[in-house]
């Protein structure tokens, strides 16, 4: 069985809540594929923020036996085996639409789509994890996209969401496309019994804004 865990970002480690949450669900340890939103540049910035996410597992007393990066430093055929054989799959920010694209680009989807382990979407990657993909503006995409995701999980979601309120372009996306509005320090965890919402999660629907946790 496969959880999905969507997250936004944590800028002091995890929340005790979510660490909680984390031990719990996180049952097998062996292997861990952290995949980048850029596979081809930036390596030096994919790496920093492995090891920051990898200390923070670490200081809540997960530990994984191996863990790997995902990008062009090794072979599709490396990607493809590294993530088929993870137990816990970390898919990055970054840029959301270029993310996908080496999905795409490198076959991954599938095996994406298959994977029975657990799976994390931060910020780019959440949008990723979504059957319809939304990259907003306000979000910091260059310009709107809306496109099929991975399909892991019905909901979309707008990481960093700023719980003073939605922007008129997120109020007129939900109008077509319900949003999760999630706020740093925020997740939301779907498996195939139940969902559940920790921290400031807010659902814009129809041009209205409700907080849901």
């Amino acid at each position: 069985m496969s959880t999905y865990i969507l997250t936004s970002m944590f800028p002091n480690g995890f929340p005790v809540e979510v660490a909680e949450q984390l031990k719990r669900i996180i049952e097998k340890r062996s292997r861990f594929a952290f995949v980048a939103s850029e596979f081809e540049k930036a390596h030096e910035k994919t790496d920093r923020y492995y090891n920051f996410f990898m200390n923070m597992f670490i200081s809540c007393g997960i530990e994984f036996e191996h863990a790997f990066v995902v990008d062009s430093r090794m072979t599709v055929e490396q990607m493809q085996n590294r993530i088929e054989a993870a137990d816990v799959i970390w898919l990055a920010g970054g840029n959301t639409s270029d993310q996908y694209q080496y999905f795409e680009k490198c076959g991954l989807i599938p095996i994406i789509r298959e994977h029975k382990g657990v799976i994390f979407g931060m910020s780019a990657g959440a949008i990723n994890m979504a059957k319809i993909a939304v990259c907003s503006v306000t979000g910091g995409s260059s310009r709107k996209l809306i496109y099929n995701g991975l399909g892991l999980v019905d909901i979309s979601v707008e990481p960093h969401f700023n719980k003073r309120g939605a922007s008129e372009e997120l109020l007129q996306i939900s109008k077509q496309y319900p949003i999760y509005g999630l706020c740093d320090d925020s997740v939301i965890v779907c498996d195939q019994s139940k969902t559940i919402f920790i921290g400031d999660i807010f659902l814009i629907n129809q041009g209205c804004v409700t907080k849901i946790s």
